[in-house]
């Protein structure tokens, strides 16, 4: 196995581990969760779990047996769709930060949570597009984290928001 890629690997899972356990601790209601050295690390890790796995794309040992004339295209589309949904989705929410509002407008009028699909997106395509089948598999790990987030996040909204909660998701897709 190649040293680059276990270590990517090992920074990735580390941010999306400590990303889950902050959910966990803010889903439970421990104030400490949502202090500002909580979320420093927070970003940092998440900074630093993406660089990683970026280096996972483009260090991984073993290659997708796909034509790059098919593999290219289809993951660049799926994978920069999903980073042109979380782009759209930080600019309607006007950044990453906790806001104390329903947000339903833009993008947030079809989906309660497009940054979660744009992240899933970009798990699966842009590996598939730079043929990596190690972290393309990856993802087995880090969708599945990606919706606990999504699970407790809607939980505490409809905590937060109640009825109005309730109606939206009926509305919305994901």
């Amino acid at each position: 196995m190649n040293t680059i890629f276990l270590i990517a690997f090992l920074l990735c899972l580390a941010g999306y581990v400590y990303h889950t356990v902050l959910h966990v601790f803010q889903h439970k209601g421990y104030r400490f969760a949502k202090s500002k050295p909580a979320h420093a690390i927070l970003e940092t890790m998440i900074l630093v779990g993406y660089v990683a796995w970026g280096f996972m794309i483009f260090s991984d040992p073993v290659e997708i047996s796909m034509s790059n004339y098919v593999a290219l295209p289809l993951g660049l589309l799926v994978g920069l769709a999903g980073l042109a949904i979380i782009i759209v989705s930080a600019k309607t929410k006007k950044g990453f930060e906790e806001i104390h509002h329903l947000v339903t407008h833009g993008i947030y009028y079809k989906f309660r949570n497009p940054m979660y699909v744009g992240m899933i997106l970009m798990h699966i395509g842009l590996p598939l597009a730079a043929r990596s089948l190690l972290t393309l598999i990856s993802a087995i790990i880090w969708v599945p984290l990606i919706l606990v987030w999504k699970y407790m996040e809607e939980q505490d909204l409809e905590k937060k928001f109640g009825q109005a909660y309730a109606e939206y998701k009926k509305r919305t897709l994901f």
